[in-house]
């Protein structure tokens, strides 16, 4: 059956919420589970809708059967009551408080006449930001089944209102580069430069979606591009930090740029240059460029993730590059930057129709900078679509003129 996209989408509509219950609770059903503790805030999201600002303060959702429990700080109550009015919601007031919440926790569960058949996604409340309580089994006085990944694994197919969603994501990351790219010229500052393509491109999208349209998230902005300080020699560090970098002649830049649809992030990233590149910056390019179409060429449904890795290892071991590898070539997205599973050459999963990655090989010479592109990709079922193709990925397109 062909995946039929909606072209545009603010907000994953109710239903989807209760379809992934349904599947969710079919799942923990088989393992001979009646009970499951949710703690992960992307988990309770995907299952809900609701969303939180994760702190040192316990807070989970219970499923006793179909019915949705949730366990949270005073702070967060009336929040999750106006969010999810179908939920039971119990609150503690503080942590640590006199009393810990994990002993107001045992009283919950006996409260909800759970005894048995417990299952959660990890042994304990989440140890974030100095938080400190015992492990499940000895807050409740019994056995408990962890399942870590239950929901992360239902979340790798994703349906048509998700990548509608990141569909949608594409098209402002995509005017969000285009604006990073227009505003970029030797002597600006890379601060003042995503900032400025950031805030218009977010605003343009505020405007254009309209009042049913919010990011979803913590903090979180509509869209938006940068650096992330890969700026001249810095690119060549996958994961370099912002370092309030000046544009210079001869730099090669490595991009980034997504926007937010309900919670759902694309990529794309693009190699750039201030000003006409070297010889040696061009064959790098064209290295990388002829890695990520092995990559795109080998992409389809029941092909091993694995291949795809193959793929662009080959180019680069063909060119004499390997030793400037540093990473594989992608990973699944959605809710979450990275996602499993992953397009590397230990996973032998197999594709299929539903399943984002991003495609993102590069090569990294300390000595002038980093070569990377980044496509986010559906697989179809005759292949795969690349949905942040409408940027350009040529290298003349991509050279800022002084």
């Amino acid at each position: 059956m062909k995946l039929v996209i909606k072209m545009v989408i603010v907000k994953i509509p109710p239903n989807r919420f209760e379809e992934r219950q349904e599947k969710f609770l079919e799942i923990i059903q088989k393992l001979n589970l009646e009970n499951f503790i949710v703690l992960s805030p992307t988990s309770i999201y995907y299952l809900t809708g609701f969303v939180m600002i994760p702190t040192e303060r316990p807070f989970m959702l219970v499923f006793k059967g179909s019915t949705l429990n949730f366990f949270v700080p005073e702070l967060e109550k009336q929040h999750v009551s106006e969010e999810v009015p179908e939920a039971n919601v119990v609150s503690y007031f503080e942590y640590p408080d006199v009393t810990h919440p994990m002993i107001h926790f045992g009283n919950f569960i006996k409260d909800l006449k759970i005894s048995d058949k417990l299952g959660a996604e990890a042994g304990g409340a989440r140890g974030m930001w100095g938080y400190q309580g015992p492990k499940f089994e000895e807050a409740l006085k019994m056995s408990i089944a962890i399942h870590p990944d239950i929901i992360t694994d239902i979340r790798i197919i994703k349906d048509t209102d998700e990548i509608a969603c990141l569909k949608e994501c594409a098209r402002w990351g995509n005017l969000a580069h285009k604006l990073l790219q227009k505003y970029t010229a030797v002597g600006e500052n890379e601060i003042d430069v995503s900032f400025r393509a950031s805030h218009e491109a977010s605003k343009e999208m505020r405007e254009t979606l309209g009042p049913e349209y919010s990011p979803v998230g913590w903090g979180v902005r509509p869209c938006g591009a940068g650096y992330r300080g890969q700026i001249g020699p810095y690119s060549a560090i996958p994961h370099a930090m912002t370092r309030n970098a000046i544009f210079a002649k001869g730099d090669t830049l490595v991009t980034g740029a997504s926007g937010n649809v309900a919670g759902y992030k694309s990529e794309l990233e693009r190699t750039m240059f201030m000003g006409e590149p070297n010889e040696k910056q061009r064959g790098y390019f064209a290295i990388m460029l002829k890695a990520q179409k092995a990559a795109f060429d080998t992409f389809g449904p029941d092909v091993p993730l694995s291949s795809v890795d193959k793929a662009t290892r080959a180019v680069f071991k063909e060119a004499g590059v390997m030793n400037l590898v540093q990473h594989h070539t992608g990973h699944a997205i959605g809710l979450e930057g990275h996602e499993r599973p992953f397009l590397d050459i230990g996973m032998n999963d197999l594709m299929k129709p539903g399943m984002v990655f991003t495609v993102e090989p590069g090569i990294y010479d300390r000595s002038i900078g980093g070569f990377r592109h980044s496509d986010t990709v559906v697989i179809t079922d005759d292949g795969m679509e690349n949905i942040t193709d409408d940027y350009p990925r040529d290298l003349e397109s991509l050279i800022i003129e002084e």
